[in-house]
This record gives structure tokens, sequence and C-alpha cells, in this order.
């Protein structure tokens, strides 16, 4: 008996294709969102935020010089750098988000 036997092809789209759809649709809908930078420290006890930025690739490209400033200070990576997607602010009482731009 092959490995092929085990396989299951009833279900076109396994649940990790599923996982795997939905995150790239996410990436792709948050991508000209604003968004920001979050700097911790390594023990994660200190945070810090810069931004916002236009995109996330801005964002990126913030975070990337910023963890380089932060190594060549010291030779030591004491801080981490993550980036994250800006939302636009809940309309209060509604729970309906207002447009951003």
């Amino acid at each position: 008996m092959g490995v092929d036997a085990w396989s299951d092809d009833s279900d076109p789209r396994p649940m990790a294709g599923a996982v795997g759809d939905f995150m790239v649709e996410l990436g792709l809908a948050e991508i000209d969102l604003p968004h920001i930078v979050l700097c911790r420290d390594s023990k994660g006890v200190t945070a810090s935020f810069s931004g916002p930025y236009p995109s996330a690739v801005e964002a990126l490209v913030a975070a990337d010089i910023e963890h380089r400033i932060e190594a060549a200070s010291d030779g030591v990576e004491a801080l981490t750098f993550q980036v994250a997607a800006l939302y636009p602010a809940l309309t209060p009482g509604s729970g309906d988000r207002r447009a951003h731009g």
C-alpha cells in the first residue's frame, strides 16, 4: 500500500489550503491600509509605536531602518520590530468603521 492510498481527494480544498488562501486575501486587503511599526524590548516590557505610514511597504521600510540603526548602535539586537495594519476607528455605538483617508 503506497502513500497515495492514504490521500483523500474528495475535498479539493483541504483546510490548510483554505487557511492559506484566507491569509493571502487578508494580507492583500490590508496592504494599502495605513500601518504602524511596533517596537518592543526583548522582555516585552517596553513598547513604542511609530507611524502611521501610508501603506505596509513604507512601514516595512521604516521597521528595517529602525532595526539596522538599533543593531549598529551596540551590536546587540535587544529590540524587535513588527508591522501592523491600522484600521479605521469604530464609529461609536454602531460598530461600523469610518473610511480612512
